[in-house]
């Protein structure tokens, strides 16, 4: 729901208020941009909510608040009924410092209470025992944080005062309890303003009753679980126009679709064919996902500058009503409201689905979208995505307080929608992708969930295996970039060659999984399908045409860019395998077997201590063989765990890596130094041998004993090569290099020529 453009942005779209949001942009302010200005929120320090709070389990609310238009002062009483869970000898809430308490009676008995850390104190003696149910009546006032309540005017002579409380602002305008697993299992919200307005909040509008000086108190009732950041008002001089969804599950029963919009006639006709298009929305997605999980209540829109839209539970606030905002809040009714993710870790079930929402409203409902379509929505999200080479769908736990973080456009929203694409290709069955939807409303509704709880729905739902896909595309990193060589072997038949390289290696350094790719022939394209595992892969399909290119994912599927595209005349050596094994000496006799050699130039055999870092231990020639070849190499081993690998390099300069083998072995080495090539043009090695893994300080001397290069690195024990390059810099002489550690001093000369 947060925002993902630049304040400037979303200038543009609160303030032109007949434009609408563009359907085929994903990167469009779909939902509020009001937090652009986030560096102004307080540090994470002050979200701290208090583990006191887990003693009680909410379970009613109660506002009776008195709000008008254009201002941020609210004003009356909140009730929380509770359940401890565990004895309670305090009752602990959330407010921020700058709203008043008046008083606050527990069970109608009024207390004493403490402030501090935007919280309220309320001692209980003696304690309550567990099972007790408690309430907290507050009574209190005061102007709330712009970052919460929105007031003011538009073009369009609305004048509004709304209430935004995702992530963590709804302690700034009532007291509450910020936890997520924790729902309020029903609320009633009355709303006190002039006669000229109305207000609109969560649930079903029980009744409007006329008070003294001019005001009127709206009340709503929800009985309907919701998450603490829901409960909202939106207040505005407003003109009520209504609809109706059918879904086929309840027919012949309608649901209420209830919009408060600016009072214009002129404004409401702009916007009227965007707003007819929510009951078939809400029947198509009741389709897709299950009912609309509060039927029995309604749904609708309350229209008020806050920058984009927010989702609050049946009723979504909203600058515009763009067709794509409108599939986005209504598709969080699912996904987000009725279930909710458990922590900000997983804002991916609330963002990503709802955002995945717009796509699946452009593709089952393309004439509601003259504008647009989905292969092209599609296109644009994958563009966003990649426009960066980092960043996991997951929120790491050091940023679950960075909304900017937790609300990113293109890792929240965007890539969140295209993995779950992504998801319904790997299934293979979309019968089973919508079951599996179901499931999970049915699994968790009025409830909250993380992101294993979904995969696991998945799994159980259509009998695979996504513990690669989440690892890849959750938690891991990045994309791939597909590079294809395609032969033509047989008159019937095909082989296409797949290799991929990734944006955020370290990270995620391959992305398993199934792919679509179109080979294009003057006699007609046809789309073929591979699982690809590892690079190097070769596949054969059976095709009796002249083929004359490859298009890699041809129907956007899958997050991915294009390499190349090559038209192989041969097919590439096969490392049929590559194994070593540690000699009693401390040397690792490494093994490999090829096949179809042409063109290879040789084998760079790389060491590496770590896994990540290598360095080149050694060269073996190719014998550029059809037949299955043999070839072996040693090399000293470190301490520890050693990792080796090969670089295959051709003839033409391309090359491709093998697969990483480790070998463990413990051995004792001397503390050693070998200085090569002596004499050295440009890049030095030096060779260093030592027992221990440890720090050592390694010196560059001219014969006048004047310090070149000075370093310190942590070396393992065993062998260590470390290269100094760049020797062409110095003039033609003697050095000196030195290497000290807790082993001694080892120096050794060379000649630079």
């Amino acid at each position: 729901m947060k925002s993902y453009l630049l304040l400037v942005l979303c200038f543009v779209f609160s303030n032109n208020i007949l434009a609408q949001v563009n359907d085929d942009d994903p990167a469009g302010c779909r939902e509020k941009c009001s937090h652009s200005h986030m560096a102004s929120r307080p540090d994470q320090v002050d979200f701290y909510q208090y583990p006191s709070m887990d003693k009680y389990d909410v379970k009613y609310l109660k506002l009776d608040i008195a709000v008008e238009t254009g201002s941020t002062y609210v004003s009356g009483t909140a009730l929380t009924v509770v359940k401890a869970v565990l004895p309670l000898d305090s009752f602990v809430a959330e407010l921020r410092s700058n709203m008043i308490i008046d008083s606050v009676f527990i069970n109608g008995v009024k207390k004493n209470f403490q402030r501090g850390s935007d919280h309220v104190f309320i001692p209980l003696s003696p304690a309550l025992p567990a099972g007790t149910q408690v309430s907290a009546l507050f009574y209190y006032r005061g102007t709330s944080s712009p970052n919460a309540v929105f007031a003011g005017t538009n073009g369009n002579a609305l004048s509004y005062s709304a209430s935004v409380s995702e992530s963590y602002q709804a302690r700034e305008w009532f007291p509450v309890k910020q936890i997520l697993k924790d729902k309020i299992d029903s609320a009633d919200i009355w709303i006190t303003t002039d006669q000229a307005n109305k207000a609109g909040s969560n649930g079903t509008l029980e009744g409007v009753d006329f008070l003294p000086n001019a005001k009127k108190r709206y009340r709503w009732k929800s009985r309907h679980a919701m998450n603490y950041y829901m409960p909202s008002f939106s207040v505005g001089n407003y003109l009520e126009y209504d609809n109706y969804a059918k879904p086929a599950a309840m027919a012949p029963d309608s649901i209420l679709v209830q919009h408060y919009v600016a009072d214009n006639e002129t404004y409401l006709a702009s916007i009227k064919t965007n707003l007819d298009k929510t009951p078939a929305f809400i029947e198509k997605f009741s389709e897709l996902f299950g009912l609309y999980p509060f039927a029995d209540e309604k749904y609708g829109h309350a229209q008020a500058e806050i920058g984009g839209g927010m989702e609050h539970q049946t009723m979504t606030t909203t600058s515009s009503f763009g067709s794509t905002i409108i599939a986005h809040e209504l598709g969080h009714q699912w996904f987000g409201d009725n279930v909710t993710c458990a922590t900000w870790n997983h804002i991916w079930l609330n963002e990503g689905f709802a955002t995945y929402c717009e796509y699946l409203a452009i593709e089952k409902l393309p004439a509601l979208f003259p504008t647009t379509n989905a292969a092209t929505y599609m296109q644009n999200i994958h563009n966003n995505v990649m426009s960066q080479p980092t960043g996991s769908v997951y929120i790491p736990e050091a940023s679950v307080f960075d909304e900017n973080r937790i609300f990113s456009g293109r890792l929240s929203y965007n890539k969140g929608g295209a993995i779950i694409h992504n998801l319904r290709f790997e299934m293979q069955n979309d019968n089973l992708f919508f079951q599996t939807l179901k499931n999970y409303q049915q699994q968790y509704h009025d409830s909250v969930a993380t992101a294993d709880d979904f995969k696991q729905v998945a799994e159980t739902t259509s009998g695979k295996n996504f513990t690669d896909f989440f690892n890849q595309w959750y938690y891991g990193e990045g994309y791939p970039t597909f590079n294809i060589t395609y032969i033509r072997e047989t008159p019937d038949s095909v082989i296409l060659i797949v290799n991929e390289t990734v944006s955020a290696p370290a990270i995620t350094p391959f992305f398993k999984g199934l792919y679509e790719f179109k080979i294009t022939s003057a006699q007609g394209d046809t789309t073929v399908k591979a699982y690809v595992t590892s690079n190097n892969q070769q596949f054969k399909f059976k095709y009796n045409k002249t083929p004359n290119g490859v298009v890699v994912d041809p129907n956007n599927w899958v997050l991915n860019a294009t390499g190349s595209i090559t038209n192989g005349g041969v097919i590439p050596v096969k490392l049929e395998s590559f194994e070593g094994s540690a000699n009693s000496n401390c040397t690792a006799q490494l093994k490999w077997k090829t096949t179809n050699e042409r063109n290879i130039k040789n084998y760079e055999v790389e060491y590496s201590t770590d896994g990540n870092n290598f360095v080149k231990a050694g060269i073996v020639s190719a014998r550029n063989s059809n037949a299955e070849t043999l070839y072996q190499f040693n090399y000293t081993l470190g301490s520890g765990i050693n990792y080796f690998r090969l670089k295959i390099n051709e003839t033409d300069g391309s090359y491709d890596y093998s697969q990483v083998i480790s070998i463990s072995k413990k051995c004792s080495f001397s503390f050693a130094m070998n200085v090569s090539p002596n004499p050295v043009s440009e890049n030095l090695l030096l060779t260093v041998t030592q027992p221990n893994t440890e720090k050592t300080t390694i010196t560059l001397m001219n014969a006048v004993g004047a310090i070149l290069y000075k370093d310190v690195k942590l070396l393992n024990a065993g062998e260590n090569i470390i290269p100094i390059d760049k020797m062409n810099r110095f003039p033609s002489g003697t050095y000196l290099v030195r290497i000290s550690n807790s082993n001694g001093v080892l120096s050794r000369k060379f000649v630079k020529k």
